[in-house]
């Protein structure tokens, strides 16, 4: 996979993977979102279509958080991959619990609001800023946040695929 190094090319990249997101979702069935089924992932995991989309929207949370955060230094190690799917992780549960009530268009909703405001964001940065040529470009904000977008949608991509064979 060639790595972004222009804006242009981030927005792009973050634009295909909700793109992707969005076509499966699509296809959810209102009566169905919440019906929970068991897909095998490691671990073995029961979720439904409510779950994943709520873990998305917790993603575009962190990536906000990251792409605003301008600490330098010991904070990077706030935002590693591993640091950053365990925090996910923690923060799941909460995030379920309080969007429990809500129905398919409004997860929809929330979620196309997260990723407008993550494009907003980068749209925001200058080239220089998303791609630092001081640093590795593995290291760029630009990099990152392009790696935790697709990272994550990719997931989510593949549990909801998972999730609707097994329903």
């Amino acid at each position: 996979m060639k790595l972004p190094t222009t804006k242009q090319e981030l927005l792009d990249k973050v634009r295909a993977s909700h793109r992707k997101l969005g076509v499966e979702a699509a296809t959810i069935p209102a009566s169905h979102y919440r019906h929970t089924a068991m897909i095998w992932q490691e671990p073995r995991l029961h979720t439904n279509a409510a779950m994943v989309l709520v873990d998305v929207i917790v993603w575009n949370t962190m990536i906000l958080q990251f792409a605003h955060d301008r600490t330098p230094g010991p904070s990077a190690s706030f935002y590693s991959p591993s640091a950053m799917a365990q925090r996910a992780e923690r923060l799941s549960a909460g995030f379920q619990r309080r969007f429990a009530g809500r129905d398919l268009r409004e997860l929809e909703a929330m979620l196309t609001e997260g990723q407008d405001r993550v494009l907003d964001c980068v749209a925001h940065h200058s080239n220089a800023s998303l791609f630092d040529p001081a640093l590795s470009p593995m290291k760029t904000l630009g990099r990152k946040i392009q790696f935790f977008t697709s990272t994550a949608y990719d997931d989510a991509l593949s549990r909801l695929r998972q999730w609707k064979q097994v329903l």
